[in-house]
């Protein structure tokens, strides 16, 4: 028998922050600051694949309600939150769960990706919702941080709790609530997700790193050529995962059929897409790749930060795939942007960098990034993580390593830039350490932008207000983007 099953993207999280005092944050006093971007038009980047994987495989009707983009100018405060001596306002983004009750009452299966320890509850909500509009209905959940803790989504009140990949036999099998996987889908089979699902398609405007320059086309899609990374950085889900490249022809068909729907803008997800380079023949298909791309004139962004080591080798830049990969041009006729037009660097530390085997020595990570500062690319993100462990030096030499890098980059070329401060989420390995708030009360502190901890030498509130201090004398421009919610390059 046929069945239906609806895909549902779940609203976003925002956080604002008040009880700032005008002695420190004087600015902040009135307004409140949001703790991080506000994404508010973001492809889900999960669902379309799903989508097209259930439909290949298993004799289904799939449909995707997005709750987000539907009520994306909406608003609803949720909670309050007492943290610190200040108080946090958590609010939902996106259209109210009733939206969703017509399309989850007629269907036999409802879908989630929980990617994102902080959108986390929203998702547990979603979960009993759908259970409340129709009791019978099956959930399956997958992502990210499901895959890290998944019993929790058993007792969430989901059916089908995915370690991994969606394995779509185990849509017919699951006769009561289970764990299945760890399951990889075969590369070759999630290269055409089902954009035509998406009712706003046109409308997805908004990157993982705030506004997109001028001229770069909607919608903004989110493909990957590779994926999984061996590197062993303490902070990230993906490490030490197998790493797998997508074949040369499946990663143009995958383009060709991005062109097709008028997906002409990518966010690349790869985990360590440099990696692909590592050995001659994969250069080479990396340069096609990218080859590909400029000729069919998509523009593109590196969100999730590139290996920039591998960019030098004995002493010498590989300027042919730098340039292949970060060049750009506006197209005479539309006005359009074509090749990269953001690129985020992950220097992760200044002062422990024997932590991180992928990093280069200083001097060649800067000649790097001069290079790719004076290559005509809009625009650049840095970003440093502030360990448990930081103590004064390390705000000190977060200060000084982020001045230099300034001067660097503002001599190099016309680039604007970011320069972003994270505190470490309670995630990877760091998931057993102790917290004062814990994921099942306020999963939504599990963010970027204040620890749910008290540091080695450093209470939370001390961690959080030294970094904020840090981002309002060297990136101004960010810290006055706390205000709205949208962090902004200078």
């Amino acid at each position: 028998m046929r069945q239906t099953i609806t895909l549902i993207h779940h609203p976003t999280i925002a956080l604002k922050i008040f009880g700032f005092s005008g002695a420190t944050f004087g600015e902040l006093a009135e307004s409140g600051a949001y703790l991080g971007n506000i994404y508010r038009r973001i492809m889900p980047p999960s669902l379309p694949r799903v989508a097209a994987l259930i439909e290949k495989y298993v004799d289904a009707s799939v449909n995707i309600v997005d709750l987000r983009i539907s009520g994306h100018n909406r608003e609803e405060t949720v909670k309050m939150v007492k943290w610190e001596g200040y108080d946090i306002e958590v609010k939902r983004i996106g259209a109210p769960f009733e939206y969703a009750a017509a399309a989850i009452q007629d269907s036999d299966w409802v879908g989630f990706t929980s990617h994102f320890t902080y959108e986390s509850g929203v998702v547990r909500d979603l979960i009993a919702y759908s259970k409340q509009v129709k009791p019978s209905v099956k959930v399956m959940v997958g992502g990210a941080d499901v895959k890290a803790r998944p019993a929790d989504y058993l007792g969430f009140g989901a059916d089908l709790v995915c370690v991994g990949d969606l394995n779509p036999e185990a849509l017919a099998g699951a006769s009561k609530p289970t764990i299945v996987g760890p399951h990889r889908q075969r590369f070759a089979d999630l290269i055409e997700p089902a954009f035509n699902k998406l009712a706003h398609l046109a409308e997805y405007s908004d990157s993982h790193d705030g506004p997109v320059p001028d001229g770069v086309a909607s919608p903004i899609g989110f493909p990957y050529f590779t994926r999984g990374c061996p590197r062993e950085c303490d902070f990230c889900e993906s490490r030490r995962s197998e790493f797998e490249v997508l074949d040369i022809s499946s990663a143009i068909a995958m383009l060709e059929h991005y062109k097709k729907m008028g997906v002409m803008t990518l966010n690349f997800a790869d985990d360590n897409l440099l990696l692909a380079a590592a050995r001659k023949e994969g250069r080479e298909r990396v340069l096609e790749l990218f080859r590909v791309l400029r000729e069919w004139g998509f523009a593109w962004e590196f969100p999730n930060g590139l290996e920039i080591g591998r960019f030098q080798q004995s002493g010498t830049l590989d300027e042919q795939l730098m340039t292949a990969m970060f060049q750009n041009h506006r197209d005479p006729v539309t006005g359009r942007l074509v090749g990269a037009y953001r690129v985020y660097v992950p220097l992760e530390t200044f002062d422990h960098r024997n932590r991180y085997k992928k990093l280069k020595p200083l001097e060649d990570q800067n000649r790097i990034i001069q290079w790719l500062a004076g290559c005509g690319i809009p625009e650049m993100n840095f970003g440093v993580v502030i360990p448990p462990d930081a103590d004064v030096d390390t705000f000190t030499h977060i200060q000084d390593g982020y001045s230099d890098l300034k001067e660097l980059v503002q001599s190099s070329g016309k680039v604007k830039a970011r320069y972003a401060i994270f505190h470490l989420i309670p995630i990877a390995l760091f998931r057993d350490m102790n917290t004062k708030y814990s994921v099942d009360d306020f999963p939504e502190g599990w963010n970027f932008y204040f620890p749910v901890y008290d540091g080695t030498h450093m209470s939370a509130r001390e961690l959080f207000e030294r970094r904020l201090k840090l981002v309002r004398n060297l990136d101004p421009i960010n810290f006055e983007g706390m205000r709205t919610g949208k962090y902004s390059y200078a």
